[in-house]
């Protein structure tokens, strides 16, 4: 494969066997797929699970029946638990469980180039692969044991079947096996993205928008409005069932799940646009970023060329107005939808945004594609490989950063320091589901057996004489902060121990039978000692 090739769309089959310029065109995005796949690989199971990776860990390793009944009592669909089923017997659960998403994401990426290569050619594809396959937060969902990378691949199959019917609007009017590739792709990609995640169906909302944004672009309206309403039934028989299924179950409604998200502010909507569009390295446990950038304003000067590539996007699709309507309504209906909603209750994180990462990285691959249109073939290596250079320096802090709380390490310090009788605080009880992963099982029992009372409860325990250890961590998304939990923890007393598990997790003894204070640790100071 070389750049001289880039812009030009992949030759079609002729004959019994492929050609061999057809076998070139497949070498592209199976060499995308390859490429794509590595940094999602690297350090793979480096980072401990949080406590959503837990939860699936722990509802994969249940019998069939009641994976089942869990998953829908929680508002998941069963199918991505059952997939990962049979990896929870190969040990190693931060490996095996998370390599499925890895090759998930891995796939998405050369989705990502197919699609942008069939609207604006080989090169548009590469830039387009570039930018969702270096995304921080892309990646970050790839090494992830939770079903959105899925979701958002399956997603990028209806989207390609979307592509193709708008590349070719008379045939998508007519009978449905004149655009037979284009509906399965769509009908296929969709069922199965809602038959693994509820959060497929504003894809479904997109999707039929998108078809009647197409509406004055046909000449067969009435054939294709058939079609639409065919495939979308078809997409009800295949994964109303299922839904009925976790109606029927479900033990909370959806809007009391998801009270924990934070209100919606300027700061919040930042962090999750900058996230998910905007290339920042992001940790969705404490919703901040973690700029550990070694070189100055590299973020903005990434932001500025992101930007500039969508309005070229904008100008080199305006004589394309079906593939504009497509790529356009795929990235913009889902943050504006979440937005609105958020209104009235925040929705807005960036696992619910992630799907229209790749109609973001799409569009542009087509501007940039279309910067580079006309220059010499030495500058469009040059410009390709810079592009790949930035992005590669703006991902490299993603793996050098902790991006999940060290609980396992955490585990190993209460294991090993511990007694009998000793009490423990959690500012996150969620940590309690988090810690027997990495804990040996004797000290289970020892660690946890007083680890669920509240500050009263440590207080009582201080006042009968007994060590408490305050552990002050978030397992799950949480916002709040060490000074706002260790203010009310001051009634306890002066800390006998202060230590750290990574820089996100800290560890206070408080022993009524030591005076000896040491509260210099992690800025903590002021909240713990006063």
């Amino acid at each position: 494969m070389s750049i001289s090739s880039l812009s030009h769309p992949p030759a079609k089959v002729v004959g019994l066997w492929p050609s061999a310029s057809r076998v070139a065109g497949l070498a592209w995005p199976l060499g995308v797929f390859v490429l794509a796949l590595l940094p999602r690989l690297l350090n793979l199971s480096a980072q401990p699970f949080w406590l959503d990776e837990v939860l699936t860990y722990e509802r994969a390793s249940l019998k069939p029946g009641a994976l089942m009944l869990d998953s829908f009592q929680n508002h998941h669909m069963p199918s991505f638990f059952l997939m990962l089923s049979p990896l929870t017997h190969l040990g190693h659960p931060q490996f095996w469980l998370r390599l499925p998403s890895a090759i998930f994401g891995a796939i998405a990426v050369m989705l990502a180039f197919m699609i942008a290569a069939r609207v604006a050619g080989r090169l548009a594809g590469v830039l387009a692969a570039l930018i969702l396959g270096l995304s921080p937060m892309v990646v970050a969902f790839a090494q992830e044991a939770r079903s959105y990378t899925l979701v958002m691949t399956l997603i990028l199959v209806a989207l390609y079947g979307v592509t193709l019917l708008a590349q070719d609007l008379p045939a998508a009017g007519r009978e449905l096996k004149a655009a037979k590739a284009g509906w399965l792709c769509f009908v296929l990609g969709t069922v199965a993205a809602l038959d693994v995640l509820g959060d497929g169906l504003p894809w479904l909302l997109a999707a039929n928008l998108i078809f009647a944004a197409l509406l004055p672009f046909m000449q067969a309206r009435r054939g294709f409005l058939r079609n639409v309403l065919l495939a979308d039934l078809a997409i009800l028989v295949l994964t109303a069932p299922f839904y009925a299924l976790l109606l029927h179950f479900e033990t909370q409604t959806v809007a009391y799940s998801m009270s924990w998200i934070p209100p919606l502010d300027a700061a919040r909507v930042w962090y999750n646009f900058g996230s998910v569009y905007f290339m920042r390295v992001a940790d969705w446990v404490s919703y901040r970023f973690l700029d550990h950038y070694a070189v100055p304003g590299l973020a903005w000067m990434i932001d500025s060329l992101l930007l500039l590539a969508l309005g070229a996007a904008g100008w080199r699709l305006r004589r394309r107005p079906p593939m504009l309507v497509v790529l356009g309504i795929a990235l913009l209906f889902l943050p504006c939808l979440f937005l609105l909603i958020s209104l009235h209750q925040s929705v807005l994180l960036p696992r619910y945004l992630l799907w229209s990462a790749a109609p973001f990285a799409i569009l542009a691959g087509v501007g940039a594609a279309a910067l580079l249109e006309g220059r010499h073939i030495l500058m469009t290596r040059l410009a390709v490989a810079g592009v790949a250079a930035l992005l590669l320096e703006n991902l490299a802090p993603y793996y050098h950063v902790e991006t999940k709380p060290r609980w396992d390490v955490a585990a190993r310090m209460l294991a090993a320091e511990v007694d009998p009788g000793d009490v423990i605080y959690f500012s996150d009880t969620g940590a309690t589901q988090i810690l027997p992963l990495y804990m040996p099982h004797g000290a289970q029992a020892i660690v946890l057996k007083d680890a669920d009372g509240d500050l009263a409860h440590a207080e009582q325990a201080i006042r009968e004489g007994k060590r408490v250890w305050v552990v002050y961590g978030h397992a799950g998304q949480n916002t709040s902060t060490p000074r706002e939990f260790f203010g009310p923890a001051r009634a306890l007393g002066t800390p006998s121990l202060v230590q750290a598990a990574g820089s996100r997790i800290t560890i206070v003894l408080y022993d009524p039978a030591v005076t000896l204070a040491s509260c210099t640790l992690l800025g903590l100071k002021d909240g713990i000692c006063g």
